[in-house]
């Protein structure tokens, strides 16, 4: 009489190929969101006038580096905070005395500026500070 003699298969079951490859896609996607994502900032000012949640954009040296994310009326209902979620790498120009400043369509007697805004609309201008504080 012949003994069944059982051998057991050397490697990874082919059932686990689906359970490692979601890890591997989590994984990417989870690296890309912490890569990609922006840095957080708050600006004040006298009104939001011109300004639209996800449409209004903060822009430096004619480059977008960032969008409005909130507005917030502050409890002096004086101003308003805005929530900018800035590029990544427009983190050496945040410093602490950063200039921000609503650019609109403005019509006065001796100047007219900010006609490009008629068009896209109001959009934050910003200028490096130069201090060493972020």
């Amino acid at each position: 009489m012949k003994k069944s003699v059982l051998k057991k298969k050397k490697g990874i079951s082919p059932i686990w190929i689906l359970p490692i490859l979601a890890l591997m896609i989590g994984g990417w996607l989870i690296y890309t969101s912490y890569h990609d994502a922006g840095i957080n900032i708050t600006v004040h000012f006298p009104n939001a006038e011109g300004i639209t949640i996800g449409k209004t954009k903060v822009v430096y040296r004619g480059i977008t580096m960032g969008v409005v994310r909130d507005i917030q009326i502050n409890p002096d209902i004086n101003s308003v905070t805005l929530d900018i979620e800035m590029d990544r790498r427009s983190k050496a120009g945040l410093v602490e005395d950063t200039q921000f400043w609503i650019v609109k369509p403005e019509v006065s007697a001796g100047r007219i500026s900010g006609l490009g805004t008629l068009l896209s609309g109001s959009y934050i201008a910003a200028l490096k500070g130069v201090s060493k504080t972020e």
